[in-house]
């Protein structure tokens, strides 16, 4: 997932964003929904054999090495400069970001199905409106109570799957976790990071996710497997660079691009893709509380993005 969600609408008077760099903002954000979307298919190949934190280590290493071969030109084109204020600030939000959220993930990947864990990070828009509500103080609307009502309803149906091994109560709840986690490192970021937001800041709190990880990972284990690592070296590579670095990078081109309401609303494509991958490459069953919870999720997420789209127009037509 992204550190983006719920930006405020641009103006009427903002300009029209050109047919063609729209078409490229909608390519780069499909192509990094659907890499996102065969991450936990792919972690759940390989947690078999490579432990949880080493695999979110070598993932953030190598995606955060990816990334900050481009965070010399986007700092540039920004006129920014990393400073005191903004080291801090990536130390210590890396904490649920980074760590907190994905060796949750990770466990929760070995607990549980790919296309459950999948669905509740799809539900993470709505964690981050009911924790914008706590921390910025942003008004709950009608649409944004019902939605995250919907969501709450999802998680709920979800939780009555029956135990097997594409369903555990304490793999959902570690997803839970890893997902509001990752929604308050979300709300965090909106509050604080102001024109760091975006690649400085992913580039920075994946760098100190690493540092904080490294003794865990060395922990986990009593050492590195480095012939099973190079067996599974195409999947983790592919996770690192495709599922990490150029996800992110491509999320944050096709936000530029893209008018921010329509780019949200794509993350509803994650969870169903997601789970018809589980079904395809692992063989996970579609269970009625599966689609179920999809259905109140995907609800939830289009109704608060339909309403608010709506609302933008009746009030751009009554000015």
């Amino acid at each position: 997932m992204t550190i983006a969600s719920f930006p405020h609408q641009p103006s009427p008077t903002q300009p029209m964003i050109p047919r063609k760099q729209e078409r490229l903002g909608y390519f780069c954000l499909l192509t990094a929904i659907g890499l996102w979307s065969t991450v936990e298919v792919v972690t759940r190949t390989i947690l078999t054999e490579v432990p949880p934190i080493q695999l979110a280590w070598i993932r953030f290493f190598v995606g955060g090495v990816f990334l900050s071969t481009l965070l010399s030109h986007d700092l540039k084109r920004r006129g920014l400069r990393i400073d005191r204020r903004i080291l801090w600030f990536c130390l210590w939000v890396s904490v649920p970001g980074v760590v907190v959220s994905n060796i949750a993930l990770q466990y929760s990947l070995q607990l549980t199905g790919a296309a459950v864990v999948a669905t509740v990070y799809g539900a993470s828009p709505l964690f981050v409106l009911a924790l914008s509500r706590l921390l910025l103080r942003e008004p709950m609307d009608f649409a944004r109570v019902a939605g995250l009502c919907f969501g709450l309803a999802g998680i709920a149906v979800l939780s009555l799957g029956k135990p097997s091994p594409a369903f555990s109560l304490a793999g959902l709840l570690l997803a839970l976790c890893a997902a509001g986690t990752f929604s308050l490192w979300t709300v965090l970021v909106k509050k604080s990071a102001g024109a760091f937001t975006g690649l400085p800041v992913t580039v920075l709190c994946f760098a100190f996710g690493v540092l904080f990880m490294t003794p865990f990972a060395l922990l986990e284990s009593e050492g590195i497997d480095w012939a099973v690592l190079q067996r599974h070296a195409g999947s983790i590579l592919y996770l690192s660079v495709g599922g990490t670095g150029l996800a992110y990078w491509l999320y944050f081109k096709g936000l530029a691009h893209v008018d921010a309401t329509r780019a949200a609303s794509i993350i509803l494509l994650k969870p169903p893709v997601a789970a018809l991958l589980a079904s395809a490459v692992l063989g996970e069953a579609l269970t009625w509380n599966l689609l179920v919870s999809m259905g109140l999720i995907g609800a939830g997420l289009y109704g608060v993005f339909f309403w608010c789209r709506n609302s933008l127009r009746h009030n751009n037509k009554n000015a």
